[in-house]
């Protein structure tokens, strides 16, 4: 009995580490080439801790079969250290410019909970003290303490934004302490989504580009999620509907990412000045958009994070879907997602020296 459970965990084993296999093809395989791929790269963090398992189960035998569940882990050493950080990194002591990121979700929570003279996400903003702040999803209202002009005012230090709409009252703003000498935006066809960049002279030698980006979503909302959690019920005629549906939504936003990706990497390479790139992508770090974004760009949270910084509050992708990536030229001081519930994301931030 012994064995025949032996045999018969092993060839689970086999099949769980072919799907962590795949996984590792999905930053590679562009989506709207072969958007199947993309699913296992979503799934990366439970493959692991899949094969985790078996692996320790194999320890504790012990037996040779570990060989199998420890080598498909070290083939994807890299997207590993790009999910998990086990230790926090060391950090530099260099002085350097806080840059934050936050998808804001339209201010709901403050606007829900009735706090537009006094909202919380303005004494947040106030607290990091950071210097350039990259907003997605913010209200693009004349007047108001959640206005542009409104948040700008109320921030010490902060005189200059950009702003570009999705909609009639909604986009992404850039905020900077520092001058924008320049500006501009990436629009996308067929969708809302866009990029904004902005030349920031951070001081009389240097100046750099900062893109504040809102890739794709993928447009699941609560009663899709209500539906993910029932899909055990009902009729299997009305089940497979039920997955199709969920299906088409999450192929159409791999793909449609993809074509992003490649039209903002392109527009990095052409940079005159060096680069950061941050905001939400709406994509794990095992992902297709997020390698060629990324490029030969750092990440913050590689460089100076820890843990796993799930960014995202909610059912699907619950990993790291903001990101700030910065240019060979700078020294990453710190990182921090900070755990501030005020909209269906989690801010990040990292403190940045351009040597």
């Amino acid at each position: 009995m012994k064995k025949f459970f032996s045999k018969f965990g092993f060839t689970l084993n086999i099949g769980a580490s072919f799907l962590l296999l795949l996984a590792y093809l999905a930053p590679f395989v562009p989506p709207d080439f072969f958007w199947p791929l993309s699913f296992f790269g979503l799934a990366y963090p439970y493959l692991v801790l899949v094969n985790l398992i078996f692996l320790i189960i194999w320890i504790l035998q012990p037996s040779k079969k570990l060989l199998l569940p420890l080598m498909a882990f070290l083939l994807g050493y890299y997207d590993f250290t790009n999910t998990f950080q086990l230790l926090p990194r060391t950090q530099s002591h260099q002085q350097g410019f806080e840059i934050l990121s936050f998808n804001v979700h339209g201010f709901k929570s403050d606007l829900r909970n009735k706090r537009t003279n006094a909202p919380k996400v303005l004494e947040y903003f106030k607290s990091t003290g950071a210097e350039i702040i990259c907003l997605q999803e913010a209200t693009l209202s004349k007047t108001g303490s959640l206005s542009p002009q409104g948040i700008r005012d109320a921030l010490p230090g902060i005189k200059y934004y950009q702003l570009a709409s999705m909609s009639s009252n909604a986009g992404s703003i850039t905020f900077s302490k520092y001058p924008i000498i320049n500006l501009g935006e990436i629009r996308f066809s067929g969708s809302s989504n866009l990029v904004l960049f902005s030349d920031i002279k951070i001081n009389e030698r240097q100046t750099i580009r900062v893109y504040n980006c809102h890739f794709q979503s993928y447009s699941i909302d609560p009663d899709d999620y209500s539906i993910i959690d029932s899909l055990g019920a009902g009729s299997k005629g009305k089940q497979i509907n039920e997955a199709r549906k969920i299906s088409y939504k999450l192929k159409s936003g791999f793909e449609m990412r993809a074509l992003q990706a490649r039209t903002v990497s392109d527009h990095i390479r052409k940079s005159p000045f060096p680069v950061i790139v941050c905001g939400d992508f709406n994509d794990t770090p095992v992902s297709y958009a997020y390698r060629k974004v990324r490029g030969d760009l750092k990440d913050a949270f590689v460089e100076a994070g820890w843990g796993i910084s799930n960014t995202y509050n909610g059912v699907l992708p619950s990993f790291r879907i903001d990101y700030v990536l910065c240019n060979q030229k700078f020294v990453v001081r710190n990182y921090n997602r900070d755990r501030v519930y005020l909209s269906d994301h989690f801010p990040v931030r990292s403190q940045l020296f351009l040597e």
